[in-house]
Order: C-alpha cells, then sequence, then structure tokens
C-alpha cells in the first residue's frame, strides 16, 4: 500500500450568514417576555447602549459642562421614544453596507460616522451569537439535534417548523395535512419526520394526544397490536377515560386481575412527552398587538410599553469620533461595544419592522373575522404572507411563535391566523360552525357526525365524516348518544 501527499482544488457553494442576519433571526423568534429579559441583560453588559430616560440625564450633565446644550438640544425629535428605531427590513443585507451605516439613522440626536474598517473592531459571527438569550435546554434545541442525525438536509427546514408547532407537553398542535398544506410541504416528508419524531425517547413527541403517544410508547416498549394493553388504549380509550372498568373487562374477554395488570403498564406512560425537555412556561401571556376601528377599518397597534426606550452611549461614540483624545485601549473598547449595541438595536428594529408588516397581512386578510367573528376565519398560509413580505417562509415561522394580538374576540396567537381549511373557510371557523350546530340541535334528537357532514355541505362546506368527528373531539364535544337528552 502506498500513500502520497497531495494537493487538490474543489469548487462548493456554502451559505453563510452575515453576523447582522444570525442575530436578527435570534431576536425575531424571542417572545415579548423573553425580548425584555435579553434588553435587560444587554444594559448591563454594554456601556455603549443605555436607556433613553437615562441618556437624556447623561446628556444633561454633559452638556452643563461643556456649554453645548443648546447645540445638541435642537437635534433631538420623537424618534427617540421608538426601541432602536432604525431604517432596516428582514430582508439579508450586503454585508458590505454593515459597517459603513450613519448613526442618523440610529439616534436622532448623534451625527457621528463611525469608521468600524479602521481597525480596533473585532466583529464575527460570535458577536451576534452572544447576544442571544440562553435559556437552556430545550424541546426545540433538543429535539431538532436529535433529529440532525437521521434526517437529510432539505427536511430539517419541515422538522423546524413541526417543532415549533407543538405544544408544552410536545403534542402537535396542527394537523399534518394542515401543516403541509399552510407551509408548502410535502405530505409523504412531513409524516416521514413525524414518524421519527413520534419514536424519541421517551415516545409520543409530536403525537396529536396521549392517545397516539401511549400507543407508540407502547410500540416501543415491545407490546404488539393485539396485546391487551393496545386494544384498551386503541379501541377503549373513552371508557379508561371515564373509568369503566368492568365495561372494559366484559368487552376484552378478561378478568378484572388481568385488567389491572395491564393497567399498571399503562399508567408507566409518560402522558406528556416532552417534559424532560420543557423548562419553564410562562404563566401568562402578553399582546405584542392589538387592533382597534378606525374609520370602519381595522388597524392594528403595536405594543411598546414593555420595552424600554434605548439609544447609543454619546460618550462611547465621542471616543470614536474623536480617537486622539483617548488611548488606544479606550477607543478600541469603544468601538467593539460600539458596534455590538448597533447590531443589536438594528435586530431589535428589524423584528419590529417585520412583526408590523405581518399584522399589517393578517389584518387586511381576515377583515371578516376581526368584523365578526371566528366563524369568519379565511384559510391562510405563512407560505403566502412570505411571499408577500419578500422573505422566506421560516421566517414568518419564526416570527409568529410567541407573539399574540388582542381581539375583540380573545386573545390569539399569531399561529391561528394561519390555518388550513376547506374552500374558503378555515380550519377554525369549521370548528366554530360545527359548535354552533351542536348548540342548536334537538338534545332529544342529537345530530349524528354524518348529520352535521351534510348540513355543513349545504352551507358550502365539504369536509368528511372522519374530519367532522375529529373537530368534534377537538371541541371537547361528546358523542351523539352522550349528548342526548342534555
Amino acid at each position: 500500500m502506498r500513500y502520497d501527499l497531495g494537493l487538490t482544488q474543489k469548487l462548493s457553494q456554502e451559505l453563510k450568514l452575515h453576523p447582522q442576519l444570525i442575530l436578527n433571526l435570534q431576536i425575531l423568534q424571542l417572545a415579548t417576555q423573553d425580548l425584555e429579559a435579553l434588553i435587560q441583560k444587554e444594559l448591563q453588559e454594554n456601556p455603549a447602549m443605555e436607556l433613553a430616560d437615562q441618556g437624556d440625564e447623561g446628556a444633561e450633565a454633559s452638556d452643563s459642562e461643556s456649554g453645548e446644550s443648546s447645540q445638541e438640544s435642537e437635534s433631538e425629535d420623537g424618534r427617540e421614544d421608538m426601541v432602536g428605531e432604525l431604517d432596516t427590513d428582514d430582508k439579508p443585507v450586503e454585508a458590505s453596507t454593515l459597517d459603513d451605516y450613519s448613526l442618523d439613522d440610529l439616534m436622532p440626536d448623534d451625527a457621528y460616522l463611525p469608521d468600524f474598517t479602521a481597525g480596533g473592531t473585532q466583529s464575527s459571527e460570535t458577536d451576534a451569537i452572544e447576544l442571544a438569550v440562553d435559556p437552556g435546554p430545550g424541546l426545540r434545541d433538543a429535539l431538532l439535534a436529535e433529529l440532525r442525525t437521521v434526517l437529510a438536509d432539505e427536511d430539517k427546514q419541515i422538522a423546524e417548523v413541526i417543532v415549533e408547532n407543538l405544544d408544552e407537553d410536545g403534542f402537535l398542535t396542527v394537523a399534518p395535512e394542515e401543516l403541509a398544506q399552510t407551509h408548502g410541504f410535502d405530505r409523504q416528508r412531513v409524516d416521514d419526520i413525524l414518524y421519527a419524531m413520534q419514536r424519541i425517547h421517551p415516545g409520543g413527541i409530536g403525537c396529536p394526544g396521549k392517545r397516539e403517544a401511549f400507543l407508540v410508547q407502547l410500540e416501543l416498549h415491545g407490546s404488539c397490536p393485539d396485546s391487551l394493553e393496545h386494544r384498551i388504549v386503541s379501541d377503549h380509550w373513552d371508557s379508561l377515560l371515564q373509568s369503566r372498568l368492568p365495561r372494559i373487562a366484559k368487552l376484552c374477554g378478561v378478568s378484572m386481575d388481568r385488567l389491572r395488570q395491564a393497567l399498571e403498564v399503562i399508567a408507566g406512560l409518560e402522558p406528556r412527552p416532552a417534559r424532560q425537555f420543557t423548562g419553564k412556561v410562562a404563566d401568562y401571556v402578553s399582546p405584542d398587538f392589538s387592533v382597534v376601528w378606525r374609520d370602519d377599518e381595522p388597524v392594528p397597534l403595536f405594543f411598546r410599553d414593555g420595552l424600554p426606550r434605548l439609544r447609543l452611549a454619546r460618550r462611547y461614540a465621542d471616543m470614536i469620533r474623536n480617537p486622539k483624545e483617548y488611548t488606544k485601549e479606550q477607543v478600541a473598547f469603544a468601538r467593539e461595544k460600539f458596534h455590538r449595541a448597533v447590531m443589536f438595536l438594528k435586530g431589535i428594529e428589524s423584528r419590529r419592522h417585520l412583526l408590523e408588516g405581518l399584522m399589517h397581512e393578517i389584518v387586511r386578510d381576515q377583515r371578516e373575522f376581526f368584523l365578526q367573528g371566528p366563524q369568519f376565519l379565511k384559510p391562510a398560509t405563512m407560505k403566502d404572507a412570505a411571499n408577500r413580505l419578500k422573505v422566506h417562509p421560516s421566517t414568518v415561522s419564526r416570527a409568529v411563535a410567541g407573539k399574540y394580538v388582542e381581539t375583540d374576540y380573545g386573545i390569539h396567537p399569531l399561529k391561528f391566523f394561519f390555518k388550513a381549511g376547506a374552500g374558503d373557510k378555515s380550519r377554525a371557523s369549521i370548528k366554530q360552525r360545527i359548535k354552533l350546530i351542536v348548540e342548536a340541535e334537538d338534545t332529544r334528537k342529537p345530530l349524528s357526525d354524518d348529520q352535521i357532514r351534510i348540513r355543513l355541505k349545504e352551507e358550502g362546506i365539504e369536509i368528511s365524516r372522519r374530519t367532522v368527528a375529529k373537530y368534534r373531539d377537538e371541541l371537547g364535544i361528546p358523542g351523539r348518544n352522550q349528548r342526548r337528552g342534555y
């Protein structure tokens, strides 16, 4: 065997995100409470950024000493009330333009043009990554790390979207077909990824509910479909929830002792598959928007009260503007912190810009919902919204995560407005219609699922009887026999 040393050339394409874009995406997916925590953390660590009120007080003290208060106060305007008010968008920015920005875009009372390309700055991908909140190991990161080892590169985006549609217990909050339709994914690929996800220990993550999760866990434990445990969960779930044990024993043809043995196995299953991954769950939600009516049109209002007003510190800008008056170490430190602060404020403004644009799209598309209620919610996809906003669908998916809007019909997550459906009716509106039909039925002769299907068809909504039963279960409405007489 012979070994040779040599040089070879290889041509390949590589996608590399700029640190500013990395930071924009990280800040975009934060809920308001998490963003508040990140801002407070950055204020403590970066002296080049300060509260607007704090900056005003410091400016007044500096002005009184230097006698320049009249000149600097003339450049103040109302834009400082905004959090990081910049002229940016969510589109990828050319790397050559990021270091050549004007501070007029950042703070209206400063007119400095720092040159970060003249040395002393140490920007890299780590500058952006260090700004992100460290929530500790979470469901998203843990699952994606597991899935990356078994998925192809083109499936990773689908996996991210699926994970973002899981609740804190690990259950999928939307149907797989709706997920595929909403995001324009291939249904078979969605099913394959879900299959892999559902078999991550302890089993059941990505299932629609506890019943399906228990079936997956029983499979992983080696229980065959003919086992008593599997039959109880699969065929007698409602009776199990109602503790109708004699009925289950009779239908399964087993003794009560044998039934109790099977129930001990079922009791050992994990009802919350994501329990080991989930960390702290918020006890309340804080709406990011409200929708009000002006001149007979719905108008979104962006809540800014929870976020502090930020600005760049003049002292550090002055070090960059007049480097000869300070030591080399002071100027280098000022450049590093100032660059970090600029990136941070741009990231916050990018988040605000995209969220406001997205909310305007929602209000425009769902005008009838805001006017008349959930039954008039229309089908909508994140892919369509992304095309109109000229961003990637995954960016919209990050944007809606953990964001809420206050309406006349309650507080809803932004994800609520991106639902598939039948025809021009969304899933939520169809479920609302089923609820109204059941509420109006004669309790002495309750409607069957097929009769409800026929009623919906008469209204122009064509769905299967099985879909009616599924939506009814999701609404917590019992079956026909259980509704009789109530």
